[in-house]
Protein backbone atom coordinates (compact mmCIF):
# COMPACT_ATOMS: atom_id res chain seq x y z
CA UNK A 1 0.00 0.00 0.00
CA UNK A 2 1.35 3.59 -1.07
CA UNK A 3 1.19 6.56 1.02
CA UNK A 4 -1.97 7.70 -1.27
CA UNK A 5 -4.11 5.48 -0.24
CA UNK A 6 -3.48 3.11 -3.42
CA UNK A 7 -3.19 -0.54 -3.18
CA UNK A 8 -1.96 -3.26 -5.59
CA UNK A 9 0.75 -6.41 -5.60
CA UNK A 10 4.30 -6.91 -6.66
CA UNK A 11 5.90 -10.18 -7.68
CA UNK A 12 7.51 -11.53 -5.04
CA UNK A 13 10.71 -12.23 -7.36
CA UNK A 14 10.67 -8.16 -8.47
CA UNK A 15 13.54 -7.14 -5.90
CA UNK A 16 15.78 -4.17 -6.95
CA UNK A 17 18.60 -2.86 -4.80
CA UNK A 18 19.96 0.45 -5.03
CA UNK A 19 23.99 0.74 -3.90
CA UNK A 20 24.91 3.77 -1.14
CA UNK A 21 26.56 5.87 -3.79
CA UNK A 22 23.59 6.59 -6.03
CA UNK A 23 21.18 7.99 -2.83
CA UNK A 24 21.03 11.48 -2.49
CA UNK A 25 23.37 13.26 -0.42
CA UNK A 26 21.42 14.36 2.62
CA UNK A 27 22.99 15.58 5.81
CA UNK A 28 22.69 12.88 8.86
CA UNK A 29 21.44 15.28 10.88
CA UNK A 30 18.52 15.89 8.86
CA UNK A 31 18.20 12.13 8.52
CA UNK A 32 17.80 12.21 11.64
CA UNK A 33 15.14 14.56 12.23
CA UNK A 34 12.45 13.23 9.91
CA UNK A 35 11.89 10.03 8.52
CA UNK A 36 13.29 9.69 4.98
CA UNK A 37 10.27 10.23 2.81
CA UNK A 38 9.22 13.55 4.70
CA UNK A 39 12.48 15.05 3.14
CA UNK A 40 12.91 13.21 -0.34
CA UNK A 41 10.68 14.73 -3.53
CA UNK A 42 10.92 13.15 -6.95
CA UNK A 43 13.51 15.43 -8.02
CA UNK A 44 16.08 14.19 -5.32
CA UNK A 45 16.38 10.37 -6.67
CA UNK A 46 18.97 10.22 -8.97
CA UNK A 47 18.41 9.57 -12.72
CA UNK A 48 20.05 6.64 -13.09
CA UNK A 49 17.78 4.65 -10.40
CA UNK A 50 14.67 6.13 -12.00
CA UNK A 51 15.86 4.86 -15.06
CA UNK A 52 16.40 1.94 -13.88
CA UNK A 53 13.50 1.29 -11.71
CA UNK A 54 11.39 2.23 -14.92
CA UNK A 55 13.10 -0.55 -17.36
CA UNK A 56 12.63 -3.10 -14.34
CA UNK A 57 9.14 -1.97 -13.84
CA UNK A 58 8.73 -2.27 -17.98
CA UNK A 59 10.26 -5.56 -18.49
CA UNK A 60 8.66 -7.28 -15.36
CA UNK A 61 4.99 -5.66 -16.62
CA UNK A 62 5.87 -6.93 -20.04
CA UNK A 63 6.22 -10.59 -18.82
CA UNK A 64 3.13 -10.50 -17.12
CA UNK A 65 1.11 -8.57 -19.86
CA UNK A 66 2.19 -11.16 -22.69
CA UNK A 67 1.12 -14.06 -19.72
CA UNK A 68 -2.46 -13.31 -19.26
CA UNK A 69 -3.05 -11.68 -22.80
CA UNK A 70 -3.88 -8.41 -21.82
CA UNK A 71 -0.76 -6.26 -22.87
CA UNK A 72 -2.22 -2.83 -23.28
CA UNK A 73 -2.05 -2.93 -19.31
CA UNK A 74 1.66 -3.25 -18.97
CA UNK A 75 2.13 0.60 -20.26
CA UNK A 76 -1.00 1.30 -18.14
CA UNK A 77 0.41 -0.05 -15.21
CA UNK A 78 3.77 1.75 -15.29
CA UNK A 79 2.29 4.88 -16.18
CA UNK A 80 -0.13 4.82 -12.95
CA UNK A 81 2.89 3.15 -10.17
CA UNK A 82 5.10 6.06 -11.83
CA UNK A 83 2.13 8.52 -10.69
CA UNK A 84 1.94 6.36 -7.60
CA UNK A 85 5.62 7.09 -6.94
CA UNK A 86 5.68 10.63 -7.39
CA UNK A 87 2.57 10.80 -5.33
CA UNK A 88 4.19 8.98 -2.62
CA UNK A 89 8.05 10.63 -2.96
CA UNK A 90 6.08 14.35 -2.64
CA UNK A 91 3.80 13.10 -0.47
CA UNK A 92 3.70 16.09 2.30
CA UNK A 93 3.70 18.57 -0.73
CA UNK A 94 5.97 21.80 -0.59
CA UNK A 95 6.88 23.05 2.78
CA UNK A 96 5.62 26.22 4.11
CA UNK A 97 8.10 28.68 6.56
CA UNK A 98 6.74 31.71 6.29
CA UNK A 99 3.82 34.22 8.41
CA UNK A 100 0.60 33.94 7.48
CA UNK A 101 -1.47 36.15 5.55
CA UNK A 102 -4.75 34.91 5.76
CA UNK A 103 -7.73 37.33 5.24
CA UNK A 104 -8.39 37.75 9.41
CA UNK A 105 -9.95 40.60 11.07
CA UNK A 106 -7.97 42.22 13.65
CA UNK A 107 -10.89 41.90 15.84
CA UNK A 108 -9.96 37.84 15.42
CA UNK A 109 -6.46 38.06 16.72
CA UNK A 110 -6.21 40.57 18.92
CA UNK A 111 -2.86 42.58 20.67
CA UNK A 112 -3.31 40.26 23.88
CA UNK A 113 -3.63 36.56 22.18
CA UNK A 114 -0.48 34.88 21.18
CA UNK A 115 -0.99 33.98 17.25
CA UNK A 116 -1.92 30.59 16.67
CA UNK A 117 -1.44 28.09 13.56
CA UNK A 118 -4.18 27.64 11.20
CA UNK A 119 -5.95 25.11 8.88
CA UNK A 120 -4.79 22.48 9.99
CA UNK A 121 -4.64 19.55 7.85
CA UNK A 122 -4.78 15.28 8.32
CA UNK A 123 -3.09 14.65 5.29
CA UNK A 124 -2.97 10.49 6.10
CA UNK A 125 -4.55 8.13 8.58
CA UNK A 126 -2.59 4.55 8.77
CA UNK A 127 -3.10 2.20 11.15
CA UNK A 128 -0.57 3.77 14.15
CA UNK A 129 0.07 7.06 13.06
CA UNK A 130 -0.77 10.10 11.19
CA UNK A 131 0.70 13.02 8.85
CA UNK A 132 -0.62 16.50 9.65
CA UNK A 133 0.27 19.69 8.54
CA UNK A 134 -0.91 23.61 9.15
CA UNK A 135 -0.73 27.01 8.16
CA UNK A 136 1.86 29.37 9.48
CA UNK A 137 -0.24 31.98 12.37
CA UNK A 138 -1.00 35.69 11.43
CA UNK A 139 1.03 37.71 13.52
CA UNK A 140 0.41 41.29 13.92
CA UNK A 141 3.47 44.07 13.64
CA UNK A 142 5.32 44.40 17.01
CA UNK A 143 4.98 40.85 17.93
CA UNK A 144 7.91 39.36 19.00
CA UNK A 145 9.14 36.45 16.42
CA UNK A 146 7.55 33.15 16.36
CA UNK A 147 10.85 30.61 17.41
CA UNK A 148 8.61 27.23 16.69
CA UNK A 149 5.61 24.88 17.00
CA UNK A 150 4.87 22.50 19.85
CA UNK A 151 2.65 19.16 18.33
CA UNK A 152 0.51 17.85 21.11
CA UNK A 153 -0.74 14.74 21.70
CA UNK A 154 -3.61 14.69 24.03
CA UNK A 155 -2.34 17.54 25.53
CA UNK A 156 1.22 16.61 25.92
CA UNK A 157 4.12 17.56 23.74
CA UNK A 158 5.07 14.74 21.25
CA UNK A 159 7.65 17.11 19.37
CA UNK A 160 9.16 20.89 18.78
CA UNK A 161 9.28 22.05 15.01
CA UNK A 162 11.73 25.34 14.86
CA UNK A 163 9.96 28.09 12.95
CA UNK A 164 10.97 28.34 9.28
CA UNK A 165 10.95 24.48 8.74
CA UNK A 166 8.65 22.23 7.54
CA UNK A 167 5.23 22.83 8.39
CA UNK A 168 4.44 19.09 8.58
CA UNK A 169 4.89 16.51 10.86
CA UNK A 170 4.92 12.67 11.01
CA UNK A 171 3.33 11.30 14.55
CA UNK A 172 3.75 7.62 15.50
CA UNK A 173 3.15 5.16 18.15
CA UNK A 174 -1.10 6.33 18.48
CA UNK A 175 -3.44 3.67 19.62
CA UNK A 176 -6.36 5.06 16.51
CA UNK A 177 -8.02 1.75 16.90
CA UNK A 178 -9.40 1.69 20.61
CA UNK A 179 -8.50 5.17 21.37
CA UNK A 180 -9.52 8.78 20.81
CA UNK A 181 -6.84 11.27 20.30
CA UNK A 182 -6.25 15.49 20.60
CA UNK A 183 -3.81 16.56 18.00
CA UNK A 184 -3.08 20.53 18.67
CA UNK A 185 -0.46 22.82 16.86
CA UNK A 186 0.79 25.23 19.31
CA UNK A 187 3.30 28.62 18.52
CA UNK A 188 6.11 29.19 21.26
CA UNK A 189 6.88 32.41 21.42
CA UNK A 190 9.52 34.88 24.10
CA UNK A 191 5.37 36.20 24.96
CA UNK A 192 4.22 32.55 25.65
CA UNK A 193 2.56 29.90 24.18
CA UNK A 194 -0.42 29.78 22.26
CA UNK A 195 -3.82 28.21 22.91
CA UNK A 196 -4.02 24.77 21.42
CA UNK A 197 -7.55 24.87 20.79
CA UNK A 198 -7.53 26.95 18.41
CA UNK A 199 -5.46 24.96 16.19
CA UNK A 200 -6.81 21.20 16.62
CA UNK A 201 -8.19 17.94 15.36
CA UNK A 202 -9.62 14.89 17.16
CA UNK A 203 -8.35 11.43 15.40
CA UNK A 204 -8.81 7.79 16.32
CA UNK A 205 -12.21 5.83 17.24
CA UNK A 206 -15.81 7.06 17.92
CA UNK A 207 -14.52 10.66 16.30
CA UNK A 208 -17.33 12.97 15.26
CA UNK A 209 -18.24 16.00 13.49
CA UNK A 210 -20.00 17.56 16.50
CA UNK A 211 -18.15 19.66 18.93
CA UNK A 212 -17.35 17.83 22.72
CA UNK A 213 -17.91 18.59 26.43
CA UNK A 214 -20.80 21.74 25.56
CA UNK A 215 -21.59 23.59 28.58
CA UNK A 216 -22.95 26.80 30.11
CA UNK A 217 -20.71 28.93 32.89
CA UNK A 218 -20.51 32.51 34.15
CA UNK A 219 -24.63 32.06 34.50
CA UNK A 220 -26.11 35.78 35.50
CA UNK A 221 -29.56 37.05 35.39
CA UNK A 222 -29.24 38.28 31.75
CA UNK A 223 -25.56 36.54 30.42
CA UNK A 224 -24.05 33.27 30.34
CA UNK A 225 -20.74 31.94 28.70
CA UNK A 226 -20.74 29.24 26.20
CA UNK A 227 -17.87 27.20 25.45
CA UNK A 228 -16.98 23.56 23.79
CA UNK A 229 -13.89 21.64 22.43
CA UNK A 230 -14.53 21.52 18.63
CA UNK A 231 -13.38 17.97 16.95
CA UNK A 232 -11.69 20.23 14.14
CA UNK A 233 -10.60 24.18 14.61
CA UNK A 234 -11.30 24.26 10.78
CA UNK A 235 -15.30 23.55 11.70
CA UNK A 236 -17.09 26.89 11.74
CA UNK A 237 -20.49 26.19 14.56
CA UNK A 238 -23.65 27.55 14.17
CA UNK A 239 -25.45 29.04 17.27
CA UNK A 240 -28.83 28.02 17.66
CA UNK A 241 -31.05 29.74 20.85
CA UNK A 242 -34.69 28.20 21.48
CA UNK A 243 -34.32 26.57 18.10
CA UNK A 244 -33.61 30.05 16.45
CA UNK A 245 -30.35 30.44 14.42
CA UNK A 246 -28.63 32.82 16.49
CA UNK A 247 -25.13 33.79 15.26
CA UNK A 248 -22.23 31.83 13.69
CA UNK A 249 -18.55 31.37 15.28
CA UNK A 250 -15.91 31.08 12.89
CA UNK A 251 -13.43 28.76 12.64
CA UNK A 252 -10.75 28.43 15.33
CA UNK A 253 -13.04 29.30 17.80
CA UNK A 254 -15.27 27.74 20.72
CA UNK A 255 -16.44 30.19 22.58
CA UNK A 256 -19.85 32.38 22.76
CA UNK A 257 -21.28 35.34 25.05
CA UNK A 258 -24.97 35.39 25.58
CA UNK A 259 -25.98 38.96 26.35
CA UNK A 260 -29.77 40.05 26.80
CA UNK A 261 -31.24 37.39 28.28
CA UNK A 262 -34.52 37.28 30.53
CA UNK A 263 -34.04 36.67 34.28
CA UNK A 264 -35.42 33.07 35.62
CA UNK A 265 -35.68 31.68 31.70
CA UNK A 266 -34.86 28.46 30.47
CA UNK A 267 -32.85 28.36 27.46
CA UNK A 268 -31.61 25.52 25.41
CA UNK A 269 -28.47 26.47 23.03
CA UNK A 270 -27.52 23.45 19.91
CA UNK A 271 -24.14 23.69 18.56
CA UNK A 272 -23.98 22.82 15.10
CA UNK A 273 -20.55 21.91 13.23
CA UNK A 274 -20.32 23.37 10.08
CA UNK A 275 -17.21 21.65 7.95
CA UNK A 276 -15.22 23.34 5.50
CA UNK A 277 -14.65 20.31 3.88
CA UNK A 278 -15.73 16.26 3.79
CA UNK A 279 -13.76 14.19 6.28
CA UNK A 280 -12.99 11.42 4.72
CA UNK A 281 -11.49 9.50 7.20
CA UNK A 282 -14.64 9.15 9.26
CA UNK A 283 -17.22 6.63 8.73
CA UNK A 284 -21.08 8.09 7.33
CA UNK A 285 -22.72 7.72 10.30
CA UNK A 286 -19.92 9.82 11.99
CA UNK A 287 -19.93 12.12 9.67
CA UNK A 288 -23.67 12.97 10.39
CA UNK A 289 -23.12 13.64 13.92
CA UNK A 290 -22.72 17.17 13.85
CA UNK A 291 -24.47 19.14 16.96
CA UNK A 292 -25.20 18.54 20.59
CA UNK A 293 -27.24 20.72 22.92
CA UNK A 294 -27.57 22.02 26.47
CA UNK A 295 -30.17 23.86 28.32
CA UNK A 296 -29.89 25.98 31.22
CA UNK A 297 -31.57 28.93 33.09
CA UNK A 298 -30.56 32.75 34.00
CA UNK A 299 -30.60 33.44 37.63
CA UNK A 300 -33.45 35.02 39.37
CA UNK A 301 -34.01 39.25 38.86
Amino acid sequence: ELLDGQQGLVPSNFVDFVQDEELPSVPLLDRIKEPSYLNHSPASMPSSAVSTLSTLLSEKLDALGSGTGTGTSSSSGVSSLGMSMGLGMDFLGPCSNGTGTLDVNIDEIGEDIVPYPRRITLIKQLAKSVIISWDPPVVLPGWTPISGYNVLVDQEVRMSVPFGGRTKSLIEKLNLASCTHRISIQSVTERGLSDPLRCTLLVGKDVVVAPYYLRVENITQVSAELTWMPSNSNYSHMIFLNEVEYDVVKPGGYKYHFYNLKPMTVYKIRVVARPHQMPWQLPLEQREKKEVSVEFCTQPA
